[in-house]
Parts: C-alpha cells; sequence; structure tokens
C-alpha cells in the first residue's frame, strides 16, 4: 500500500510538470500576438561551492564516518565534505497584458556533487510575475524536486537505509510599495515532502506564511527585516502506528542589508549580509519518540556575499554561509546527537545571455 501511495504522487507531481509546461509554452507563444516588444530573456549561472559538512551531520555522527565499528549502513556518504558545481538556466518570457509587465518564466538547476554521487539532483520551477502599478505585483511559482537523498536513516524496519523524498513547493507573493522606498511583501508557501516507502513516517506537508519589510532611501543602500510562521503536519500525527512524528510549529526572523558601491573601473559593486534565527518547536506527544518529544531547535545563519560587475551582462560573486544549530530535548544524553554546523563558500558566475 505505501509503495502505491508513492507511486501516484509520482505521477501527481510529474502530470503537474507536464500541464505547467504545456500550460507556459501556451503563455508564452500567445503572449507574443497581443504585445508589442515582447521578449525572452535567459540567463545562465554556474555557482562552484565547497561545503565541509553536506549533510549537516553532528559531531558525534561525523566522529562515527570513518568508525569500522559504527552501526551497519548507517552512513551512505563517501565524505562529510564535497564540492558541488550547481548549473542554473532560467528562461523567462516578457511581454504585456493589460498595460502592464508581465513575466513567465521556466528555470532548472542541477547540483553535481563531485564525491558523493548519491547527493546529485535537480531541481525545476515554473513561475509568473504579473504588474498591476508602479510597485505592485503579484508572483507565483511551483517547483519540483525529485528523488532527493536525505541520508541514510533507521527505517520502519529498524536498519539504516537510504531515504529519499520528493518534494513539491508552491508560492504565492504579493509585493506593494507602501510608500516612497518601503516595499511589503506577503508570502504564503506550501510544501510537501514524499519519502520512500520505508519512510512513510516522515512524510510531512507545511504550510508557511511570511512577512517582510525593504527599505531603500536611495541608490547606495537597502535594508530588509522579515518574519515566518510555519506549521507542518507530519504523518505520524494522524497514524498511530507511526512511532515518530516529525510535525513541528517554526518561528523565522530575518534582518539583512545591501550596499551598492563603485567597483573597479566604474562598474558596480555589491556588498550584501543577513543574519537569520529560526526556533523549531517539535509537536509530538508521544513520549517514546525521545528524539522530538519535547525538543526545540534554535538554528542560526549567517551569510556574507560580494558582488562585482564584469560587463553589463556578466557579474562574479563570492558567498560565505554558516550555519549553526542548537537543541533542547529533555533526553540531554542525545543533544550531541543533534547539534551541528555547516560552513559552504560559493563562487557565482552570472551570466545573462
Amino acid at each position: 500500500m505505501a509503495q502505491m501511495t508513492r507511486n501516484n504522487s509520482l505521477i501527481r507531481y510529474d502530470q503537474i510538470s507536464i500541464w505547467l509546461a504545456v500550460g507556459l509554452i501556451i503563455a508564452l507563444f500567445a503572449g507574443s500576438s497581443y504585445a508589442k516588444g515582447s521578449h525572452f530573456d535567459l540567463n545562465f549561472q554556474l555557482q562552484s561551492v565547497y561545503n565541509d559538512n553536506i549533510l549537516s551531520y553532528s559531531d558525534a555522527d561525523l566522529d562515527e564516518l570513518d568508525d569500522t565499528t559504527a552501526a551497519a549502513n548507517k552512513f551512505g556518504i563517501k565524505s562529510k565534505d564535497d564540492y558541488i558545481i550547481i548549473p542554473e538556466l532560467d528562461i523567462v518570457f516578457k511581454t504585456r497584458m493589460a498595460g502592464h509587465s508581465l513575466h513567465l518564466g521556466v528555470k532548472g538547476r542541477y547540483y553535481y556533487y563531485q564525491e558523493n554521487d548519491i547527493k546529485r539532483y535537480y531541481r525545476v520551477e515554473g513561475y509568473f510575475k504579473r504588474y498591476f502599478k508602479k510597485g505592485v505585483y503579484l508572483q507565483g511559482s511551483i517547483s519540483f524536486l525529485p528523488d532527493h537523498y536525505y541520508r541514510n536513516s533507521f527505517s520502519l524496519t529498524e536498519v539504516y537505509q537510504e531515504a529519499e523524498f520528493d518534494k513539491m513547493q508552491v508560492i504565492g507573493k504579493l509585493s506593494v510599495l507602501l510608500i516612497d522606498g518601503l516595499q511589503a511583501n506577503l508570502r504564503y508557501k506550501y510544501s510537501n515532502k514524499d519519502f520512500t516507502p520505508l519512510f512513510d513516517d516522515r512524510d510531512i506537508t507545511g504550510h508557511e506564511f511570511k512577512g517582510e519589510a525593504i527599505y531603500r532611501p536611495g541608490r547606495l543602500w537597502k535594508g530588509w527585516l522579515s518574519y515566518a510562521f510555519t506549521r507542518a503536519i507530519g504523518a505520524g500525527a494522524d497514524n498511530p502506528q507511526f512511532a515518530r512524528d516529525t510535525s513541528f510549529d517554526s518561528f523565522f526572523f530575518a534582518a539583512g542589508s545591501r550596499f551598492y558601491l563603485n567597483g573597479l573601473k566604474g562598474k558596480g559593486f555589491e556588498l550584501a549580509g543577513r543574519v537569520s534565527y529560526k526556533i523549531v518547536y517539535f509537536q509530538t506527544d508521544n513520549i517514546t519518540d525521545i528524539w522530538r518529544f519535547g525538543r526545540e531547535d534554535y538554528r542560526w545563519n549567517l551569510r556574507l556575499m560580494a558582488k562585482h560587475e564584469i560587463t553589463s551582462r556578466f557579474d562574479i560573486g563570492i558567498d560565505f554561509t554558516r550555519m549553526t544549530k542548537n537543541v533542547e530535548i529533555p533526553e540531554e544524553q542525545l543533544i550531541e546527537s543533534l547539534e551541528s554546523n555547516s560552513n559552504s563558500v560559493y563562487l557565482i558566475l552570472d551570466y545573462n545571455l
């Protein structure tokens, strides 16, 4: 029955992707007939990334990675760190409808892990952006990420096996210019993770509500603040036969700023930074689920970025990201197996074709 459920979901996602592609193609060609000046924009981006902890394992887990006495099949990766090549192609059709801009796009991205081929995956997305007047637009997207390797995990058969999931995500956003220089965004995100049958208890559906304020008083600087609330409902919440319930509520806070400066030879140069803090409250009331009962996660994320314009079509950038997860849980002996941190360095080449 579990296999049938997953296969049906795969068919459903494939159908969504096909109809999305068909709808966008029809919209693209139809758009060119009612708006002069309609055109395609193509953007190619290539990122080279080094990540020192690709699965965000705890220090305790990393100590076991090369330990021959560790539980059988606990780890499916060859190394804790890796170099990742990420090519991305973004195709956008720009036209006008009722006197205002309309953008329709398709985006594809592939993650190529040099050492850990088990982690290689791709993501496809279709989106639109519809302007209504100056500073007011509606944006929506649907994306699909298939066969994504999560990690080797303790399965329903009580042994470690490879856990993979398909993820579908739908986002809607409304952006409004409140006053000159102050933009407000409201966003809703629906997400669904569907794991392989041996991990049906990890299936989870999420609903996120996010608000954001962006202030840009002039050409040289902008800053932003954001807040989000997420309610995620795991399969274990509705099925008492499952030993674990991955449901959670989370609260997210972020602040950032970006500076627009003059670089070499008068070219554009940007510096940006963002810090975010996320609190996660697991919702299970099953006291035997010792890994989640009464658990709270505190997750920090720091991101620093620099980008320099080379030509009007080509930019180069570097990005540093650090993630830290701290945990509070009644079973304190588990903390060292749950807390983690990772660092990533990105080299980004961005070319507008």
